[in-house]
């Protein structure tokens, strides 16, 4: 099965529901939103306890844009989506619904929508082109840029650290997560994805006090190694038709490696930064169970 990649999608999740709704995708249709009354049949927030989070969420490949600008590396999706055949109407993330741009019309509609939160990704590859080494310091403002207006708007931003985008540097270099190098270089040197973490949580740590540490791991290693729908496009038949892969055996190193490095960010929050929680969404292989871990 070929993936769609759609240009234009907004995830909005009721802490733990989950649901999809279509995003608006330019000014005009945006301007009319302040006025729109939505028919909720006698549902409102009196329906739900004290405490519950109402709020959107988004994938930053999926909405950021500027993929090849302001220093940004490339991360698996960008690669995947050039692939003939992959992507059904042959899309992009590389300009997407121009977050990077647009954020502040973007917060603007979910405060119109009375939104709580507003759940974002960092894009390993804008901070860290290469996946690891040196900074790209725009990237980074725009993060802050981002977390301030969202704090500024009454917004409470819940930060996601990977949402399906390694760095493809990082999987030239050693297949990424078919590899512990992503977590340990040895046992008492942490690897790429810690030192990605630590840097998150300590540069924006004073204004993000909620952290998810990977977003839907089990699409990663499942539709990335098992039948090679998403990117890297590893697997074996008859599960699918890739030109590399085991799907006998990497699902399960991938998730291995990424539990590996989960823990170890888990790790560094409680010892270095920990104040409040961080949570961490899980699919199991076989259900679409989803749980939440409170550190």
């Amino acid at each position: 099965m070929k993936p769609l990649l759609l240009p234009c999608s907004l995830l909005i999740f009721l802490l733990p529901v989950i649901i999809y709704v279509e995003c608006v995708p330019d000014s005009h249709s945006a301007s009319k939103q302040e006025h729109v009354h939505f028919d909720t049949g006698g549902l409102s927030r009196d329906s739900f306890p004290k405490g519950f989070v109402f709020g959107t969420s988004t994938a930053a490949y999926q909405v950021e844009g500027m993929a090849r600008k302001e220093g940004r590396g490339p991360c698996m999706w960008d690669i995947f989506t050039k692939i003939p055949g992959f992507i059904a109407d042959n899309s992009s993330g590389d300009v997407a619904v121009d977050q990077y741009n647009r954020y502040e019309h973007d917060v603007d509609i979910m405060q119109k929508l009375n939104f709580d939160a507003y759940r974002f990704s960092i894009s390993w590859s804008r901070i860290f082109p290469n996946g690891a080494g040196e900074v790209n310091w725009k990237g980074v403002a725009y993060y802050h840029r981002l977390i301030n207006y969202l704090h500024l708007k009454g917004i409470t931003p819940y930060a996601c650290l990977v949402h399906q985008d390694l760095p493809y540097e990082l999987h030239k270099k050693y297949k990424g997560y078919l590899d512990r190098q992503i977590v340990f270089l040895s046992k008492s040197c942490r690897k790429d994805y810690a030192h990605f973490a630590d840097f998150c949580f300590k540069t924006f740590g004073d204004k993000v006090k909620n952290w998810f540490t990977f977003n839907e791991p089990r699409n990663t290693a499942v539709l990335g190694y098992d039948d090679g729908s998403f990117p890297p496009a590893r697997c074996s038949k008859p599960y699918g038709d890739c030109s590399e892969g085991n799907s006998s055996t990497e699902p399960y190193i991938v998730t291995h490696n990424i539990i590996l490095s989960h823990a170890t960010a888990v790790q560094i929050y409680r010892q270095k930064y920990l104040v409040k929680p961080i949570l961490y969404r899980m699919n199991t292989f076989d259900w679409p169970l989803y749980i939440y871990i409170y550190i």
